[in-house]
């Protein structure tokens, strides 16, 4: 009973009660407006970075941060940035659409909310155009279509990756995941628009789990749209995850590897991606 009254008087305390979200939502609409998307957004990926320090790989922290950018440029269409937050400057390609953003944030505790909440700020500072907002993991990887698919859409709300892959990179086995989003973060790419209006920094605070980020996004009347397609890759066990680093992610490995793909299929579904085992592990 108390656990729950304080969790009550916390969620009135950090504006989480339903009807202050709603109030929230309200606001935000009667100050933003409906804006009309321009015709050449940008897919903008916000990417948390773990330290060094707290890394139990560095090395493996970069290739795994290498593959997930190679699996941007290997993008169709080529209108997309992304920005990375973290204490230390991991190797980057040499391409301009490609920034770091230096941090002195601690790393003593969980920092990737810190780092959100930088990445929100900056971009919102340096960018001004009209796009969509991605947070994006350093170890996931992208369909070579996402970024032409919402750019062509273009439909002023956001998308949603609901189906993917769950790749367990021990067991070297493939899992479709038709709920891909209440597994990975890197699941939505939601329309913001920096070129008049900084109140998207607070749209933006307000998706802390991707869980639920598609009810906020249609508490706030932006319902985003499912990606017709299996448009990600989640990558475990490769030592990195922080889902692992909690302990909870031998269990769901487990439970999901009694229903992965075929070895032929999990190779079809590897090369749509661009990528093959010996890329990966």
């Amino acid at each position: 009973m108390l656990s729950k009254t304080l969790k009550s008087l916390d969620n009135i305390r950090f504006g989480k009660t339903d009807l202050q979200m709603q109030m929230k939502a309200r606001a935000f609409n009667r100050r933003v407006g409906t804006p009309a998307p321009s015709d050449s957004p940008l897919v903008i990926f916000a990417m948390p970075l773990v330290s060094r320090r707290r890394s139990e790989d560095w090395d493996r922290v970069q290739a795994n941060l290498a593959t997930t950018l190679s699996s941007f440029m290997a993008q169709s269409d080529p209108n997309w940035t992304v920005y990375i937050c973290g204490q230390d400057r991991p190797a980057l390609p040499d391409d301009d659409r490609v920034h770091f953003i230096e941090t002195n944030i601690s790393d003593k505790f969980y920092d990737k909310g810190d780092k959100r909440r930088a990445l929100i700020s900056h971009i919102a500072d340096d960018l001004k155009r009209d796009g969509y907002y991605m947070q994006f993991d350093a170890d996931d990887i992208l369909h070579p279509m996402f970024v032409a698919h919402v750019l062509t859409d273009n439909n002023g709300r956001g998308y949603l990756i609901d189906t993917g892959h769950f790749i367990a990179l021990a067991e070297q086995r493939v899992v479709a995941l038709d709920n891909f989003n209440a597994f990975c973060g890197s699941c939505a790419a939601v329309y913001v628009d920096f070129r008049t209006h900084k109140n998207y920094k607070k749209f933006l605070s307000q998706h802390r789990s991707h869980t639920q980020i598609a009810a906020y996004c249609t508490l706030y009347e932006r319902p985003l749209s499912a990606i017709p397609f299996k448009a990600a890759l989640y990558l475990t066990g490769h030592g990195e995850n922080m889902y692992g680093r909690r302990g909870l992610l031998s269990d769901r490995t487990k439970t999901l590897v009694e229903v992965a793909l075929s070895e032929d299929d999990a190779k079809a579904t590897l090369k749509e991606f661009g990528v093959s085992w010996a890329d990966l592990v």
